[in-house]
């Protein structure tokens, strides 16, 4: 076995995600923070946008590291409780280009496959 410099070792801590809680309460500190500032403040308010951007890249970071990628970690995270990963306006867009571009028997099955993996996961969450 190998003994592991201790310095090594607290690189491999500090370049950790932070805890799940600990990364959303930081988040919320730069949203209200931001949301505070007057608007003559520009510098101030750019670095709270900065701050906001890299706090949600290790909000993402935490969730990845606590609930895992892919299917697998999205199942996880709705069992948990937790919200969808991605934002819904953006699914508008998507939606319609796909009942625009798409063939119409293909889109009708996606969304007949979409909708029974969403009563899936209600019906598990329920249980």
């Amino acid at each position: 076995m190998r003994v592991r410099d201790p310095d090594e070792l607290l690189v491999e801590e500090l370049l950790r995600p932070p805890p799940l809680d600990q990364a959303r309460a930081s988040l919320e500190f730069w949203q209200r923070r931001r949301a505070a500032l007057r608007l003559y403040r520009v510098t101030a308010r750019r670095e709270a946008k900065r701050m906001i951007r890299i706090t949600r890249e290790q909000v993402a970071a935490a969730e990845r590291a606590r609930y895992g990628t892919g299917l697998v970690g999205l199942a996880r995270r709705l069992l948990a409780g937790e919200p969808f990963p991605w934002r819904f306006g953006r699914t508008r867009f998507v939606v319609r280009l796909a009942w625009r571009v798409g063939p119409r028997r293909m889109v009708d099955a996606v969304a007949v496959c979409v909708i029974l993996v969403l009563v899936v996961v209600l019906a598990l969450q329920i249980t």
